[in-house]
Parts: C-alpha cells; sequence; structure tokens
C-alpha cells in the first residue's frame, strides 16, 4: 500500500473509494506531493499557465509485485521498460499538442502494469481532472485526435463508463464531466462520441461556480448536461440529448435545488432582447419535445425544492419578458394547441376577446402567481408585472366586484374612528392624577365611551397586523416598497395600548404617548389613497421621496449637526461666568444661549431652516472663532445640504413619476389580496372572476376544461394574421340578451352606472401600451 504525507488542512476530505494497482512508478507520482504545499482553492478549469497539481491523496492500493509473488510462487511481476512507462505528466502533455504517436504504447502499458486511467496518480489531486477531461480542454478543429485513443484504452481495462463519466472532484468544479464540456464546447461530434461510450447524461455539475451568486463569476445552467444545451441554445444537441440510441435525457429530471430544465431556463433568463427570443424559443420547443415523448407528461407544473413551477419561478424573480410569454402564450398547431394558456374567443377587426388560463395564477389556487409577486418576490420590477395583462384586468375586476366597496367601507370606519381618537384626547381631564374616577356626567360618560373605543380599536388593529406579519413575513425590500404602512399601523397600536398601560399605572407620560399614536393615526390616513388613482400617485411620490431622499438627507444632517454642536458646547464651556451688573444680565439674557447640547442643537436647527439669530454672549472668550464656526455651519447645511435636497427630491420625482402609477397599483394589490384573505369561502367562490371553460380537447381526447379570465383587447396589428377562434361570432350573447331584456337604470343609478364605467376607462387605457406585446402587434 503507498501513502503521501498528511494532506493540506484546508483540503476537503477524501473517502476511499477504489482499489488501485501501484508499483515503483506509482510511488515516484505520490512522492512528488511532499514538496509541493497549498494550491489556489479556484484552480482554472485549463490552463496553459498553471502547471497540474502533484499534492495527491492517500490511497488504498496493492503493490502488484506482492500479488505477483502470490500468484507466480514468488516470481516478481514483469519489469517495464522506463521509455515505455507513462506518468500523468506524460499523458496529460499528450493529450494537450494531441500527439497520438506520444500515446501508441499506452493500451500495452496500462494491460502490463494492470492500471487504470481513473487511478488516482493519473488525475489531478486538486480537481481531479483525468486525461480525457484534459483532451476536451484542448480541442482543435472541434477534435482532439488523442480522445478515441484514451476511450479505447480504458474501453480494454475494463472501466470504460467509469473513466468517461469520471468527474471534477474539487468543490468549485464538482461534477462537471466531459460530456458537459463536449456541451459548453459546442462540438456535437464529440457529444454523440461520448454517448456512444457511455456517458451520464443526468451527471450534475453542481460546484460553487455552476451555482448562482451575488458576487463573482459564475454559471448556474442546471447541473445537467440537457439544461447546459437549452440553456447555451444548442436545439440539436438538445434534440439529441431527449432522443439518442443509448440513454435519453429525462425531461423530469431535476438538479440539486429541484430544478428541471424549465426551471433552468427561467434562471438564466436576462430580459434583454436577444436573450429573451432565445430563451423563449427554447422554452416552447422543449414544451412541444414533451407533447412526443409524452403525451400526458404536464412539464409545467413540476416544482423545485421551494415549490415553485418555472411560472412562478419567473413571477417571483422578476423574469418579466419570460413571464409575460408563458402567460399569454398561444400556440395554433392542433398538436400542441392544449399547452396553450391564452385561447382567442372571437375577433372582429381589431377588437380581440382571449380568454386567459389563469390556473396557478388566480389566488383560487394555492400559492397563487399573484400571491408570489405581491407577498413573496424581492424584484425590483415586480410592480411592472402586476400592469400586464391579464393580471391587470383580474385585479380591477376584483376591485370592482367586492374590494372597492370593502376598502371604502373601511376607510369610512377608520376615519370615524380617527375623529373619535381626536375629540377624547381633546377633552381629556386636565386635572388630578390618572386614571380618573367617573363623575357620572354626560360629557365625562361620553369620554369614557370614547376611551373604550380607542383601546378596542387599537387592539383590533393590533391584531390584524400581528396576523399580517406572521403570515406573510415581508421583506425589507417589501415593506419598504409597499409595506411601510403596516409598520406605521402597527406602531400606532403599540404606542397606543403602551400609553393605556401607562395610564393605568398613574403615570401622566401617558399624554405623550396618545398624543404621538394620533399623530401617526392620521398620518396613516395616506395609506386610503391607494383607493383613489391621482391622490394614491401622489402619496407614491411622498414616500419615494421620504425613502430615498429625506432618509439619506437626515443620516448627513444629524452628523452634522451633532459636530458642531458639541463643537459650540465645548468653546462655550471655556467662557468664564461673570456676575456683572443689571445691565449686563439684560444683554445677556438678550443673547442666544449655547450653554447645553440639547439647547445648541436646537439653535443650529433654526439656522438650518433660516430662522437663526447670531446675537450672542459678548464675554464669549472665543467669539471671533465661535462666529466662523456658525458661518461655516450655515454654509453646509442651509446653503449645501438644503438646496442638495431639494435638487434630489425634484430628480426622484421625474424618475419615478413614470412608475408611479405602477407602484400604486402594486399597493392596491396588496390591500385587494389582504381583503380577499379574509372573506369567507362562499363569499370567495360568488366573487370569483375567472369561470370554468372549454376550450378544446386534451392529448387523450377530452375536453379541456379551463379557469379561465375574458379580457377584451385591440390589436390593430392583427389584420391578415391567421387566429383560431373559439366562436364564429363575436360578442358576448349571454350579455347581449340581458341587456336585450333590461332597461338601462334612469336617474341617481344611471349616473353612478356612467361615473364607474368612466373610471374604469380611465384605469385601463394608459396600460394599453404595457399589456399588448410586439409579438402580438
Amino acid at each position: 500500500m503507498s501513502h503521501s504525507d498528511s494532506e493540506d488542512s484546508d483540503s476537503p476530505k477524501r473517502a476511499f473509494s477504489s482499489l488501485e494497482t501501484h508499483d515503483e512508478d506509482s510511488l515516484v507520482a505520490f512522492s512528488k506531493g511532499e514538496k509541493d504545499g497549498k494550491r489556489d482553492k479556484k484552480p482554472p478549469m485549463e490552463s496553459g499557465i498553471q502547471k497540474e497539481s502533484d499534492n495527491l491523496p492517500p490511497v488504498i492500493g496493492f503493490d502488484s509485485n506482492f500479488l505477483a509473488g502470490i500468484q507466480g510462487n514468488g516470481a516478481n511481476a514483469p519489469k517495464i521498460d522506463r521509455k515505455d512507462v507513462y506518468t500523468r505528466d506524460r499523458i496529460f502533455n499528450a493529450v494537450t499538442k494531441g500527439d497520438t504517436e506520444a500515446l501508441t504504447g499506452l493500451k500495452s502499458y496500462l494491460h502490463n502494469s494492470m492500471k487504470l486511467l481513473t487511478n488516482t496518480e493519473f488525475k489531478d489531486p486538486d480537481t481531479g481532472k483525468t486525461c480525457l477531461i484534459k483532451a476536451m480542454w484542448n480541442l482543435e478543429d472541434g477534435m482532439n485526435k488523442t480522445i478515441p485513443i484514451l476511450l479505447e484504452a480504458a474501453n480494454e481495462t475494463g472501466n470504460l463508463k467509469e473513466f468517461v463519466n469520471a468527474a471534477y472532484t474539487d468543490n468549485y468544479y464538482h461534477g462537471q464531466t466531459a460530456l458537459h464540456i463536449a456541451i459548453e464546447k459546442r462540438h456535437f461530434d464529440l457529444v454523440k462520441l461520448l454517448m456512444k461510450n457511455k456517458a451520464d447524461v443526468h451527471a450534475k455539475a453542481d460546484g460553487v461556480f455552476f451555482q448562482k451568486k451575488k458576487k463573482g463569476v459564475s454559471f448556474y445552467f442546471g447541473e445537467l448536461p440537457l439544461s447546459l444545451a437549452a440553456c447555451t441554445n444548442q436545439p440539436n444537441i438538445v434534440n439529441y440529448l431527449l432522443s439518442n440510441p443509448y440513454k435519453n435525457a429525462d425531461l423530469t429530471a431535476r438538479d440539486s435545488h429541484g430544478n428541471t430544465v424549465l426551471h433552468a431556463l427561467v434562471l438564466v433568463a436576462d430580459d434583454t432582447e436577444e436573450n429573451t427570443e432565445i430563451i423563449t424559443k427554447m422554452y416552447d420547443d422543449i414544451l412541444k419535445k414533451s407533447v412526443k415523448i409524452k403525451p400526458e407528461l404536464k412539464l409545467e407544473e413540476i416544482t423545485n425544492w421551494e415549490g415553485l413551477t418555472p411560472l412562478k419561478l419567473a413571477a417571483k424573480t422578476g423574469k418579466i419578458e419570460l413571464f409575460k410569454h408563458i402567460l399569454r402564450r398561444e400556440m395554433t398547431e392542433p398538436d400542441y394547441r392544449h399547452l396553450s394558456r391564452k385561447f382567442t374567443e372571437w375577433t372582429y377587426g381589431p377588437v380581440h376577446t382571449s380568454l386567459y388560463d389563469m390556473s396557478s395564477v388566480d389566488t383560487y389556487n394555492r400559492d397563487s402567481v399573484l400571491e408570489t409577486i405581491i407577498f413573496k418576490s424581492s424584484a425590483s420590477n415586480r410592480h411592472k408585472m402586476i400592469v400586464l395583462e391579464p393580471i391587470n384586468h383580474l385585479l380591477q375586476d376584483k376591485w370592482d366586484s367586492f374590494a372597492g366597496k370593502i376598502f371604502y367601507l373601511k376607510f369610512l370606519l377608520y376615519f370615524a374612528y380617527m375623529i373619535i381618537f381626536t375629540v377624547t384626547a381633546y377633552h381629556r381631564p386636565l386635572k388630578g392624577e390618572p386614571p380618573f374616577p367617573l363623575e357620572g356626567t354626560t360629557k365625562d360618560n361620553f369620554r369614557v365611551l370614547g376611551d373604550i373605543i380607542v383601546m378596542f380599536g387599537g387592539i383590533y388593529i393590533f391584531i390584524c397586523q400581528v396576523v399580517y406579519f406572521w403570515k406573510r413575513r415581508p421583506s425589507l425590500q417589501i415593506l419598504m416598497m409597499d409595506g411601510y404602512f403596516e409598520v406605521l399601523f402597527l406602531l400606532q397600536t403599540v404606542i397606543l395600548l403602551c400609553g393605556g398601560v401607562v395610564y393605568l399605572a398613574g403615570s401622566e407620560v401617558y399624554v405623550t404617548l396618545m398624543v404621538f399614536s394620533l399623530v401617526i393615526g392620521w398620518v396613516n390616513m395616506l395609506y386610503y389613497t391607494r383607493g383613489f388613482q391621482q391622490t394614491g400617485i401622489y402619496s407614491v411620490m411622498i414616500q419615494k421621496t421620504i425613502l430615498r431622499d429625506m432618509l439619506r438627507f437626515l443620516l448627513v444632517y444629524i452628523v452634522f449637526l451633532f459636530g458642531f454642536a458639541a463643537a459650540l458646547v465645548t468653546l462655550v464651556g471655556e467662557a468664564p461666568v461673570e456676575s456683572g451688573n443689571n445691565t449686563d444680565a439684560g444683554q445677556s439674557e438678550a443673547g442666544t444661549t449655547y450653554s447645553g447640547l440639547y439647547i445648541t442643537s436646537l439653535e443650529l436647527f433654526k439656522f438650518t431652516i433660516g430662522m437663526g439669530d447670531l446675537e450672542f454672549n459678548d464675554n464669549l472668550k472665543f467669539k471671533h472663532f465661535f462666529m466662523f464656526l456658525l458661518i461655516i455651519y450655515v454654509v453646509l447645511t442651509y446653503i449645501l445640504l438644503l438646496n442638495m435636497l431639494i435638487a434630489l427630491m425634484s430628480e426622484t420625482v421625474n424618475r419615478v413619476s413614470s412608475e408611479s402609477k405602477s407602484i400604486w397599483k402594486l399597493q392596491r394589490a396588496a390591500t385587494i389580496l389582504d381583503m380577499e384573505r379574509f372573506l369567507p369561502r362562499f363569499l370567495r367562490k360568488k366573487w370569483q372572476s375567472c369561470r370554468l371553460l372549454t376550450v378544446g380537447t386534451t392529448p387523450e381526447g377530452k375536453p379541456d376544461e379551463r379557469w379561465c379570465f375574458r379580457v377584451e383587447e385591440m390589436l390593430w396589428g392583427s389584420f391578415g394574421k391567421n387566429i383560431s377562434n373559439l366562436n364564429e361570432e363575436p360578442g358576448d350573447k349571454e350579455q347581449g340578451k340581458l341587456s336585450s331584456t333590461y332597461k338601462q337604470p334612469k336617474g341617481w343609478s344611471q349616473w353612478v352606472s356612467r361615473a364607474q364605467e368612466k373610471a374604469r376607462e380611465e384605469e385601463q387605457v394608459p396600460l394599453n401600451s404595457v399589456s399588448t406585446s410586439p409579438a402580438e402587434v
């Protein structure tokens, strides 16, 4: 048995996996490891500069002389001429140059020495790289002439499958095989050669380099060879892997994250025009391929370990272009029509009525796409997904059917609550110590009733907010975009309840807590501006200005304020205090005092808003230097910081104005889903926007029933296109019958109906440009 010195402390522990033949040449190879020190933890896949490692790990092996002695009654193993010995360096140099003559005696050497090309002495100890992988990295005109020789040698030694599927063993490139490299190099012939020689089509390259990370160079492709071919846009290799005569790739195979090839395509999408065209085409081609391979397979319904389908994954990660494509996919070929998620119901000129498949999208499904976008996604562009069709019309329908009515009722109740809160706080007892005794007067009884209503209202709001945070567990980014009102409501109720406890404890401090809660309560009235488009958009601009500009300004301003206040207090403290006469005392009182940090900070704040007074005590020891510090402070804050704040706020308003409407829609969507969540089951079923409709037939010949949502669109560029319609005649026939049977409302009802319709039109018109993709036009 051969061995090497103890491994490097930073290297991973390796388990013994095979029994190897060792001889004096093996001992020489292992002894080289004693001279090498630590190496880079991220070795390059292939480099002409950095030599291969000699830091070999300990392995289990047997001495060929010992074995031969047992078999041959003491006879030693046959001696091999030194010129016929093949070491790792010799083989690696030959495959690097593509020198077939240098490998002429390789098969004979392996046979005589009873060695395998997968033995440890023939691998790079740092990466596990074999001579086949080395040859794959050194191709010339798409081929390396030494590869067939290596495969033939491995076949004769009986370990062809192990040799072809030998993978990188280091953490950085772990799992990558020769098949991965052939696909990455885009050489179809090599892929076919490796598959013919028992390559594993389900080998997983799961090293650090092949995982998604925020910093550093990496490429996640789904780990599997099929996913790599799909993500690098190689349809010929994808088709071959799925239909080769040796071993077909499984479309349902998942990587270490549970992702299938469709999930991998979603994750490599980046919303650029070129990438979107490649990814969407490959996505559709794989879906069509799945129908031919296994018609009953529902590939898009397979979830990863996070429970996300490809559509939900696109929604969560903000891959808006691919998300839009999947949501609006319409296939006109009869064999693939059941793969569509959009069906044209009828057309008349530019007017199109489309039925969108809302399975897994609407909230009647658990963990729907809507909930994923609004409550689980941290993507910065999720507000843009909300205004896509059919989601935009779906949310508007929910608002019109039930959410708007409930929202306005809640608005009226909260407004009444704040009025009661304000009146009760204003008429609080001014004499005596809390808790105040009941006097029995009408005024006192109303005050007590108001206190009870205020406290019970605070408890109700507190419970609602706790439930919200417990169920949603929003991230900081979600809270900053559309959840800060939830934080303010929670803060309002916590302060109010604390004030109640302090009141019962008999402290007058309850007044400050009550007043602070009152102020936050009126600020929270802005939450209800999201029920109205104009005020909602204006509120979004205010929120963004505060979060983006005001917070940064306050952070810098507090540093200046505290620094100058501390300096001035220290400077004033050095001035001697003189008693003086009455005249001097009067002059001292007329001047500004800077005797404490708190008072000094208030005085400096006055300078910031242009209300400061430069008059101060003439008895200051360093009067001129004191004036110099004040002037510097005014220049930095009043002139510099305030003007920078104004400029930044103006820039923020201009930048946010184009997105404010979609952000407002996202906030309103969160409100809609929160209200829908608390509805009883029978009401949710009653107000469900989708309808169960038959849109065709399944591959098994059964009726294809989907929960669909109808959207009317104006597509002026659709003339002359061959569009498959579900209905021959246009229009909603059932609604037409109702319109002809019942008369239109008159008077006040008619005015309300027209006002609602006009508001809906104004709501939807600005989004037409967003809701229509270039492909549809």
